[in-house]
Protein backbone atom coordinates (compact mmCIF):
# COMPACT_ATOMS: atom_id res chain seq x y z
CA UNK A 1 0.00 0.00 0.00
CA UNK A 2 1.26 3.14 -1.03
CA UNK A 3 -1.20 5.83 0.78
CA UNK A 4 -0.27 9.20 0.19
CA UNK A 5 -2.05 12.48 1.61
CA UNK A 6 -1.42 15.63 -0.15
CA UNK A 7 -3.30 18.77 0.94
CA UNK A 8 -4.29 20.98 -2.19
CA UNK A 9 -5.45 24.60 -2.47
CA UNK A 10 -7.80 25.89 -4.97
CA UNK A 11 -8.56 29.65 -6.02
CA UNK A 12 -12.29 29.90 -6.31
CA UNK A 13 -12.77 33.61 -6.38
CA UNK A 14 -14.13 33.64 -9.83
CA UNK A 15 -17.28 31.60 -8.34
CA UNK A 16 -17.95 34.62 -6.20
CA UNK A 17 -20.20 37.49 -6.20
CA UNK A 18 -18.01 40.48 -8.34
CA UNK A 19 -18.23 42.37 -5.21
CA UNK A 20 -16.79 40.74 -2.59
CA UNK A 21 -12.98 40.37 -1.17
CA UNK A 22 -10.04 38.72 -3.41
CA UNK A 23 -8.73 36.31 -3.54
CA UNK A 24 -10.62 33.37 -1.80
CA UNK A 25 -9.17 29.75 -1.43
CA UNK A 26 -10.72 26.20 -0.70
CA UNK A 27 -8.67 24.15 1.37
CA UNK A 28 -8.95 20.43 0.25
CA UNK A 29 -6.89 17.03 0.73
CA UNK A 30 -6.32 14.36 -1.16
CA UNK A 31 -5.90 10.81 -0.17
CA UNK A 32 -5.26 8.15 -2.59
CA UNK A 33 -3.21 4.88 -3.58
CA UNK A 34 -1.53 4.87 -6.67
CA UNK A 35 -1.07 1.26 -6.51
CA UNK A 36 -4.24 0.71 -6.31
CA UNK A 37 -6.32 2.75 -8.75
CA UNK A 38 -7.68 0.47 -11.49
CA UNK A 39 -8.25 2.02 -15.51
CA UNK A 40 -10.83 4.43 -14.62
CA UNK A 41 -11.25 5.08 -10.91
CA UNK A 42 -13.55 6.96 -9.28
CA UNK A 43 -13.09 10.26 -7.95
CA UNK A 44 -15.08 11.01 -4.66
CA UNK A 45 -14.76 14.85 -3.80
CA UNK A 46 -16.66 15.46 -0.27
CA UNK A 47 -17.36 18.13 1.59
CA UNK A 48 -18.57 17.71 5.30
CA UNK A 49 -20.95 18.84 7.46
CA UNK A 50 -21.58 22.58 9.49
CA UNK A 51 -19.09 23.28 11.93
CA UNK A 52 -17.07 20.34 10.68
CA UNK A 53 -13.18 20.29 9.39
CA UNK A 54 -12.56 18.14 6.05
CA UNK A 55 -10.98 16.34 8.53
CA UNK A 56 -14.20 15.02 9.28
CA UNK A 57 -13.62 12.57 6.46
CA UNK A 58 -10.03 11.33 7.01
CA UNK A 59 -10.63 10.56 10.76
CA UNK A 60 -7.41 9.79 12.86
CA UNK A 61 -7.90 9.50 16.30
CA UNK A 62 -4.64 8.87 18.20
CA UNK A 63 -4.68 5.10 19.36
CA UNK A 64 -7.41 4.19 17.26
CA UNK A 65 -7.61 2.80 14.11
CA UNK A 66 -10.24 2.20 10.58
CA UNK A 67 -11.97 5.57 11.50
CA UNK A 68 -10.86 7.06 7.65
CA UNK A 69 -13.46 6.80 5.26
CA UNK A 70 -10.70 8.67 3.15
CA UNK A 71 -8.30 5.42 3.98
CA UNK A 72 -10.56 2.90 3.41
CA UNK A 73 -12.27 3.80 0.03
CA UNK A 74 -8.52 4.90 -1.20
CA UNK A 75 -7.00 1.43 -0.19
CA UNK A 76 -9.74 0.02 -2.80
CA UNK A 77 -8.84 2.24 -5.73
CA UNK A 78 -10.87 5.24 -4.87
CA UNK A 79 -9.08 8.96 -5.39
CA UNK A 80 -11.13 10.35 -2.11
CA UNK A 81 -10.66 14.74 -2.30
CA UNK A 82 -12.29 16.30 1.01
CA UNK A 83 -12.72 19.66 0.97
CA UNK A 84 -13.54 22.50 3.29
CA UNK A 85 -16.88 24.25 2.41
CA UNK A 86 -16.48 28.27 2.19
CA UNK A 87 -15.42 30.09 5.08
CA UNK A 88 -14.84 26.81 7.15
CA UNK A 89 -11.86 25.15 8.11
CA UNK A 90 -8.83 25.85 6.36
CA UNK A 91 -10.14 28.46 3.78
CA UNK A 92 -11.06 31.45 3.23
CA UNK A 93 -12.90 33.27 5.65
CA UNK A 94 -14.22 36.92 4.07
CA UNK A 95 -14.80 39.67 6.74
CA UNK A 96 -18.00 40.58 5.63
CA UNK A 97 -19.51 36.54 5.07
CA UNK A 98 -23.41 37.08 4.99
CA UNK A 99 -23.25 36.80 1.18
CA UNK A 100 -22.08 33.19 2.11
CA UNK A 101 -25.27 31.22 1.57
CA UNK A 102 -26.04 27.95 0.34
CA UNK A 103 -25.76 28.61 -3.24
CA UNK A 104 -22.61 30.59 -3.20
CA UNK A 105 -21.25 27.28 -1.25
CA UNK A 106 -22.71 25.43 -4.45
CA UNK A 107 -21.05 27.86 -6.67
CA UNK A 108 -17.56 27.62 -5.19
CA UNK A 109 -17.84 23.42 -4.87
CA UNK A 110 -19.07 23.73 -8.61
CA UNK A 111 -15.62 25.77 -9.45
CA UNK A 112 -13.66 23.04 -7.43
CA UNK A 113 -14.86 20.25 -8.94
CA UNK A 114 -14.02 22.04 -12.24
CA UNK A 115 -10.81 22.31 -11.02
CA UNK A 116 -10.03 18.77 -9.83
CA UNK A 117 -11.25 17.81 -13.39
CA UNK A 118 -9.05 19.36 -15.08
CA UNK A 119 -6.13 18.50 -13.38
CA UNK A 120 -7.19 14.92 -12.85
CA UNK A 121 -7.03 14.60 -16.83
CA UNK A 122 -3.41 16.22 -17.13
CA UNK A 123 -2.27 14.84 -14.51
CA UNK A 124 -1.77 18.35 -12.71
CA UNK A 125 -3.67 17.76 -9.14
CA UNK A 126 -0.75 17.01 -7.32
CA UNK A 127 2.96 14.16 -7.07
CA UNK A 128 1.97 10.60 -7.38
CA UNK A 129 -1.43 10.50 -8.96
CA UNK A 130 -0.51 9.84 -13.04
CA UNK A 131 -3.06 11.44 -15.61
CA UNK A 132 -6.68 9.91 -15.29
CA UNK A 133 -8.43 10.44 -18.58
CA UNK A 134 -11.43 8.13 -17.32
CA UNK A 135 -11.94 8.83 -14.09
CA UNK A 136 -15.35 8.95 -13.15
CA UNK A 137 -16.33 11.59 -10.44
CA UNK A 138 -19.06 11.37 -8.09
CA UNK A 139 -19.82 14.29 -5.25
CA UNK A 140 -21.08 13.19 -1.92
CA UNK A 141 -22.14 15.46 0.99
CA UNK A 142 -22.75 15.39 4.60
CA UNK A 143 -25.34 17.71 6.46
CA UNK A 144 -24.23 20.78 5.36
CA UNK A 145 -22.18 19.55 2.76
CA UNK A 146 -25.46 17.61 1.99
CA UNK A 147 -27.66 20.57 0.49
CA UNK A 148 -24.18 22.19 -0.63
CA UNK A 149 -23.82 19.07 -3.08
CA UNK A 150 -27.42 19.05 -3.54
CA UNK A 151 -27.64 22.44 -4.77
CA UNK A 152 -24.37 22.39 -6.46
CA UNK A 153 -25.84 19.16 -8.22
CA UNK A 154 -29.18 20.30 -9.19
CA UNK A 155 -27.62 23.76 -10.78
CA UNK A 156 -24.59 22.19 -12.61
CA UNK A 157 -25.39 18.77 -13.20
CA UNK A 158 -22.06 18.11 -12.13
CA UNK A 159 -21.48 14.58 -11.19
CA UNK A 160 -23.16 10.95 -12.77
CA UNK A 161 -24.10 10.67 -9.18
CA UNK A 162 -24.32 11.86 -5.47
CA UNK A 163 -24.58 10.96 -2.14
CA UNK A 164 -26.58 13.23 0.23
CA UNK A 165 -25.87 12.01 3.84
CA UNK A 166 -28.38 13.63 6.40
CA UNK A 167 -29.50 16.28 4.42
CA UNK A 168 -32.98 16.67 3.40
CA UNK A 169 -35.07 19.37 0.64
CA UNK A 170 -38.17 19.41 3.08
CA UNK A 171 -38.24 20.65 6.54
CA UNK A 172 -35.53 19.05 8.40
CA UNK A 173 -36.57 17.77 12.13
CA UNK A 174 -34.58 18.64 15.62
CA UNK A 175 -35.34 22.59 15.03
CA UNK A 176 -36.55 24.02 18.25
CA UNK A 177 -39.40 25.94 17.41
CA UNK A 178 -41.70 25.27 14.63
CA UNK A 179 -43.63 28.31 13.35
CA UNK A 180 -45.92 28.43 10.58
CA UNK A 181 -43.84 27.95 7.89
CA UNK A 182 -46.63 28.13 5.24
CA UNK A 183 -47.62 31.26 6.04
CA UNK A 184 -43.90 32.58 5.40
CA UNK A 185 -41.59 33.42 2.44
CA UNK A 186 -38.51 32.43 1.99
CA UNK A 187 -36.45 35.35 3.22
CA UNK A 188 -39.08 35.64 5.89
CA UNK A 189 -38.25 32.08 6.68
CA UNK A 190 -34.73 32.85 6.97
CA UNK A 191 -34.75 36.05 8.74
CA UNK A 192 -36.81 33.95 11.43
CA UNK A 193 -34.31 31.30 11.76
CA UNK A 194 -31.87 34.02 12.40
CA UNK A 195 -33.31 35.46 15.52
CA UNK A 196 -34.55 32.18 16.84
CA UNK A 197 -31.04 31.32 16.50
CA UNK A 198 -29.35 33.92 18.40
CA UNK A 199 -32.28 33.63 21.13
CA UNK A 200 -31.56 30.31 21.74
CA UNK A 201 -27.81 30.93 22.10
CA UNK A 202 -28.46 33.61 24.35
CA UNK A 203 -27.35 35.97 21.90
CA UNK A 204 -28.45 39.66 20.60
CA UNK A 205 -27.22 38.67 17.10
CA UNK A 206 -25.68 35.24 15.87
CA UNK A 207 -22.17 35.79 14.90
CA UNK A 208 -20.94 36.31 10.78
CA UNK A 209 -18.62 32.74 11.60
CA UNK A 210 -19.96 30.20 14.35
CA UNK A 211 -18.78 27.58 15.99
CA UNK A 212 -20.77 24.61 17.98
CA UNK A 213 -18.24 23.66 20.74
CA UNK A 214 -19.05 19.79 21.50
CA UNK A 215 -19.27 20.55 25.09
CA UNK A 216 -22.58 22.09 24.88
CA UNK A 217 -24.04 20.37 21.37
CA UNK A 218 -22.32 16.60 22.37
CA UNK A 219 -25.96 15.35 21.89
CA UNK A 220 -26.25 16.77 18.52
CA UNK A 221 -23.10 15.40 17.32
CA UNK A 222 -22.53 12.38 18.88
CA UNK A 223 -24.68 9.59 20.19
CA UNK A 224 -24.81 8.40 24.03
CA UNK A 225 -21.76 5.60 23.79
CA UNK A 226 -19.39 7.35 22.16
CA UNK A 227 -15.83 7.96 24.33
CA UNK A 228 -14.70 10.85 25.53
CA UNK A 229 -11.30 10.43 23.79
CA UNK A 230 -13.61 10.43 20.54
CA UNK A 231 -15.53 13.67 21.23
CA UNK A 232 -12.48 15.11 22.31
CA UNK A 233 -10.63 14.27 19.24
CA UNK A 234 -14.01 15.83 17.33
CA UNK A 235 -13.37 18.97 19.15
CA UNK A 236 -9.56 19.48 18.64
CA UNK A 237 -9.11 18.18 15.59
CA UNK A 238 -12.35 18.96 13.35
CA UNK A 239 -14.25 21.33 14.65
CA UNK A 240 -14.25 24.48 12.96
CA UNK A 241 -16.61 27.90 12.20
CA UNK A 242 -19.80 28.17 9.80
CA UNK A 243 -20.89 31.22 8.39
CA UNK A 244 -23.90 32.28 9.63
CA UNK A 245 -26.07 32.23 6.51
CA UNK A 246 -24.91 28.92 5.25
CA UNK A 247 -26.16 27.04 8.17
CA UNK A 248 -29.46 29.12 8.64
CA UNK A 249 -29.75 28.47 4.41
CA UNK A 250 -29.25 24.78 5.79
CA UNK A 251 -32.25 25.14 8.28
CA UNK A 252 -34.25 26.83 5.96
CA UNK A 253 -37.47 25.01 4.93
CA UNK A 254 -37.31 24.56 1.17
CA UNK A 255 -34.85 26.24 0.28
CA UNK A 256 -32.72 23.34 -1.47
CA UNK A 257 -36.01 22.04 -3.11
CA UNK A 258 -36.00 23.33 -6.13
CA UNK A 259 -32.41 22.38 -6.95
CA UNK A 260 -32.88 18.95 -5.69
CA UNK A 261 -36.24 18.73 -8.08
CA UNK A 262 -33.93 19.51 -11.06
CA UNK A 263 -31.37 16.28 -10.26
CA UNK A 264 -32.05 13.47 -13.05
CA UNK A 265 -28.71 11.83 -12.15
CA UNK A 266 -28.92 8.66 -9.71
CA UNK A 267 -29.16 9.66 -5.72
CA UNK A 268 -28.09 7.60 -3.26
CA UNK A 269 -29.77 8.90 0.07
CA UNK A 270 -28.05 7.96 3.80
CA UNK A 271 -30.04 9.16 6.99
CA UNK A 272 -28.65 7.56 10.78
CA UNK A 273 -30.64 6.43 13.59
CA UNK A 274 -30.89 10.51 14.49
CA UNK A 275 -31.10 12.07 11.69
CA UNK A 276 -32.78 15.09 10.50
CA UNK A 277 -35.83 13.60 8.52
CA UNK A 278 -38.73 13.22 10.52
CA UNK A 279 -39.96 10.01 7.57
CA UNK A 280 -36.38 9.17 5.76
CA UNK A 281 -38.65 6.66 3.41
CA UNK A 282 -40.17 9.99 1.72
CA UNK A 283 -37.56 11.72 1.32
CA UNK A 284 -36.79 9.87 -2.19
CA UNK A 285 -40.01 11.98 -3.32
CA UNK A 286 -37.42 15.24 -2.96
CA UNK A 287 -35.73 13.89 -6.11
CA UNK A 288 -38.70 13.67 -8.52
CA UNK A 289 -36.50 13.80 -11.73
CA UNK A 290 -33.91 11.09 -10.41
CA UNK A 291 -33.21 8.32 -12.43
CA UNK A 292 -32.59 5.89 -9.70
CA UNK A 293 -32.92 6.06 -6.37
CA UNK A 294 -31.43 4.28 -3.00
CA UNK A 295 -32.44 4.74 0.44
CA UNK A 296 -30.34 3.78 3.25
CA UNK A 297 -32.15 4.24 6.72
CA UNK A 298 -30.71 3.16 9.63
CA UNK A 299 -33.97 3.87 12.02
CA UNK A 300 -35.35 1.25 10.41
CA UNK A 301 -32.63 -1.39 11.32
CA UNK A 302 -32.11 -0.57 14.98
Amino acid sequence: MTLIRQDLTFDVTAALPAVTVRPAMISATIVADPEALPERPVVILAVPGGTYHRRYWDLQPPGRDGYSKAAYLAERGIVFIATDYFGGGDSSRPVDGDFIGLEVQADVAHEVYRQVSDRISDGTLTDGIPVLPGAVFAGIGQSLGGFITMIQQGKYADYPGIGIFGASPFVISGIRENPDWDAMSGGERRDWLLKANARQSGLAELPMYHGAPRAGFRHIFHVPDVPDDLVKYDEDECHTLIPRMSGIDGMTPGLAKPFADRISQPVFLAFGATDVSADPHHEPAGYPASCDITLVDRKSVV
